[in-house]
């Protein structure tokens, strides 16, 4: 196999240890969301920002979604769901509550592409219901360190500007490159997943409501 499918193989492989890391404590400023276009966000476009400082990859991606945040909450907090949307989760599994269930401990279990072989790690939720979701990596996954957070920002008229942002710093000599390029495809592709899965489930109960 060449050095770039190895690479290209490695880089997937940390993506898909973010894909549903619902995730962490390395959230930016509240007040900055410059970066956010509203006119293609209203557009139902999904934002993207990516940075890499001294080894460490950030991506920040953000939509707007039709659905009361208690229905956000819904999907991100149910990691046992998370193989039935996001690509290439095996598994995942709560294992333990913390803090009076502020807190979570989850397993996931990660099949990634080419020579990588499936992996489990574990991460911590930490909650402040319907406004942040914040993770930690505690154990497993190929990283030095992995932190993000999932923020629900109330609009005008009932919907949610959910934004994500995510760090990564490898703990194998990928390109940076390579893996921002990865990575802002991926989680793109996951915020498109989870608003139509949340918008879905609204839509669907609002017409059982109907009949």
């Amino acid at each position: 196999m060449s050095r770039t499918l190895v690479d290209a193989a490695a880089s997937r492989g940390l993506v898909l240890v973010a894909l549903l890391a619902f995730v962490g404590t390395a959230a930016a400023d509240d007040a900055d969301l410059e970066w956010i276009d509203r006119d293609a966000i209203e557009a139902g476009e999904i934002a993207v920002r990516t940075s890499i400082d001294s080894g460490t990859v950030t991506v920040d991606t953000a939509a707007l979604i039709d659905a009361p945040p208690q229905a956000i909450w819904a999907v991100l907090t149910a990691c046992e769901d998370a193989p039935e949307f996001v690509p290439n989760v095996l598994a995942c599994e709560r294992i333990e509550r913390l803090e009076d269930g502020r807190a979570e401990l989850f397993v996931q279990t990660i099949k990634p592409i080419f020579f990588i072989p499936r992996f489990d790690y574990v991460f911590r939720l930490d909650y402040t219901p319907y406004e942040r979701i914040d993770m930690t990596r505690i154990s497993g996954a190929p990283v030095h360190r992995m932190a993000g957070t999932w923020r629900f920002l109330r609009q005008t008229g009932g919907a949610v500007l959910l934004v994500h942002h995510f760090e990564v710093e490898p703990a194998v000599p990928i390109p940076r490159f390579m893996v921002r390029a990865t990575l802002r495809r991926d989680l793109t592709k996951t915020m498109e997943a989870l608003r139509e899965r949340v918008e879905g489930r609204v839509d669907g109960r609002a017409d059982a409501s109907k009949n």
